[in-house]
């Protein structure tokens, strides 16, 4: 109790008034930081109303402090000197710190007993530990092991699981250590009765999405999944997967799952403005529950300067409800291509499914199109266009990620015995990357090949040729401004495209980032056609629905004026 109150009392501001200067030498990055954060001189520093004797009794606690600090990183024999000096008005304390030769394990006990000793997920949390017998002794290693061996023996439903032996054993002077962990998971539960309470689907339906079951062996993965799988699928405005509490007796864990439903209709309105589209508006409807085996349908007008829209769209779930289901659709296309204009109505089916990380699209389509070139008779096809296409996208964030890429591919094609004029296959597909580049750079490749073999080109319908230039291609150049021309100079679309773009980003604020990139690209004819290359700057602002981006680019093979771009990008 004296020593308490002596301490306190040298603590108490006296008349003198100091600041505190903490130099340290002889260590550096994580070393230096962990004395730091363990000495009280530190956490006083800013103090200036402390009186002399409160600093020399921190100064006294410094050298102990500092070899405490130093221990988690298996330095066990530091030596420190120190010294101390007032300087106008400021104390600075000097600590020169020599760590000496650290410990390293010379072994590790490491024991899994009971009914989970052969436990997947408990095996892999001992065999991913960091540290061997030989390695410097990390305090923190030890007990991040110790912590993923109690989580995975929990997770995994070994709920009365323990330490028999919870020990790190160091003899300083011999430079030694010995971890030792020994766990007795004891009985796996499991899951008890499983109560289910929404109103959106039939219960056939809605147990697709439930992965717990009544006598199953306890998992939190399982609740975890079933967490992610009624949030994701679209019908619940909210869900709440709970545990009870578990019972020794019988050892099971009881369940409750609770989900509301979202309301019936949503509409959606949206403007905007691009430099390709100009002013665009979306008026969209969704019906997110048809009836009670998940159909949903959803019907969009789309309207810009380029491109007038209709789209109807009804999903059938098959199988499973997250990763498979049918679609019909149809629609009504006005728009502008180049210099040509494409009227066109569709009417298709889509069966799409999650095969692992990709997403699978088989499609067919019975589109009639009617092409007009400026100044010539326009021409009509009626055909069935069959496809395939494949995309997989991995990003830290789906709206503005600093890290990710994403592949997409597409095929597809008509016959004559399918309705077509000419036989055309055609191909497109892109690849997208983003990566940080130190600290604040990010940099962001993009490719683009569009390939087509067809007979008698005049007669492919404008939406199935390519363009290039404009927002998202190669900027410097208006939208789809890159084409084969005919004789009369119109833009006719091209039987292949190909794009690359490299661009690097600085973040300068929160809200800001400055960006310099250099675009090549062309649509064309025959292989070997020159592609036109454009440089540029930007300024892009982070919003909650992507970069906003304002660029400046111009041509480098042409002799163009510089062209505006702005546009919004989400995702990658």
């Amino acid at each position: 109790m004296a020593a308490a109150l002596t301490g306190l009392a040298a603590l108490w501001p006296g008349p003198a008034d100091a600041a505190i200067e903490v130099e340290i030498a002889g260590i550096r990055g994580r070393l230096e930081k962990n004395v730091r954060s363990y000495l009280d001189l530190e956490r006083f520093a800013d103090r200036e109303d402390l009186s002399d004797a409160a600093v020399r009794r921190l100064y006294q606690q410094a050298g102990p402090q500092a070899r405490e600090a130093l221990r988690p990183f298996g330095y066990y024999d530091a030596t420190v000197r120190k010294s101390m000096e007032k300087v106008a008005g400021t104390w600075q304390v000097r600590l020169k710190i020599d760590p000496g030769i650290p410990l390293r394990w010379t072994g590790l006990d490491i024991e899994v007993s009971g009914e989970g000793s052969d436990n997947p997920r408990l095996k892999k949390a001992v065999a991913e530990r960091n540290f061997e017998v030989g390695d410097v002794v990390r305090h923190q290693e030890y007990d991040r092991l110790r912590n993923a061996m109690a989580r995975a023996a929990r997770s995994s439903g070994y709920l009365e699981a323990e330490f028999t032996t919870r020990r790190l054993e160091v003899n300083p002077s011999a430079r030694e250590a010995r971890a030792i962990l020994r766990l007795e998971t004891g009985p796996r539960y499991r899951f008890g009765e499983v109560a289910v309470n929404q109103n959106v689907l039939r219960d056939a339906f809605a147990n697709r999405l439930i992965f717990v079951e009544e006598g199953q062996p306890y998992d939190s993965r399982d609740l975890l999944d079933t967490q992610y799988a009624l949030s994701d699928v679209g019908y619940y405005s909210s869900v709440v997967v709970e545990q009870g509490e578990a019972d020794p007796e019988t050892r099971t864990v009881p369940v409750t799952v609770r989900a509301s439903k979202v309301p019936k209709q949503r509409i959606r309105l949206g403007v905007g403005y691009a430099t390709d589209s100009r002013l665009r508006f979306l008026f969209g409807s969704d019906w997110r529950r048809i009836n009670d085996r998940g159909h949903t349908a959803t019907a969009e007008i789309r309207a810009s300067q380029p491109q007038t829209e209709i789209a109807l769209r009804y999903q059938i779930p098959v199988g499973d409800l997250l990763t498979e289901r049918f679609a019909f659709r149809g629609g009504l296309v006005d728009e502008e291509l180049g210099d040509l204009e494409s009227r066109r109505v569709t009417l298709g089916a889509d069966y799409l499914r999650s095969l692992g990380d990709w997403q699978r699209t088989l499609f067919g389509d019975f589109l009639q199109e009617t092409t007009r070139n400026p100044g010539e008779d326009r021409f009509t096809e009626f055909l069935f266009v069959p496809g395939i296409g494949m995309e997989r996208l991995k990003a830290d964030d789906p709206i503005t990620p600093v890290r990710g890429w994403r592949l997409r591919g597409e095929l597809r094609g008509s016959h004559s015995a399918l309705g077509a004029q000419s036989d055309f296959l055609r191909f497109h597909g892109l690849a997208h990357w983003v990566m940080p580049v130190g600290e604040d750079w990010d940099i962001f490749l993009r490719t683009e090949v569009g390939i087509s073999g067809v007979e008698g080109f005049g007669n492919l319908p404008a939406s199935q040729r390519f363009y290039a230039g404009g927002d998202q291609s190669v900027r410097g150049y208006g939208y789809q401004d890159l084409s084969p021309r005919d004789g009369d100079g119109n833009r006719i679309g091209g039987r292949h495209m190909v794009f690359g773009s490299i661009e690097f980003s600085r973040r300068i604020t929160r809200l800001f980032s400055g960006a310099i990139f250099l675009d090549a690209g062309n649509a064309f004819n025959a292989w070997g056609d020159p592609v036109e290359v454009s440089a540029g700057l930007g300024v892009h602002v982070h919003t909650p629905v992507g970069r906003v981006r304002l660029e400046v680019a111009r041509s480098i093979t042409e002799s163009r004026s510089p062209r505006l771009h702005i546009s919004v990008r989400p995702g990658i």
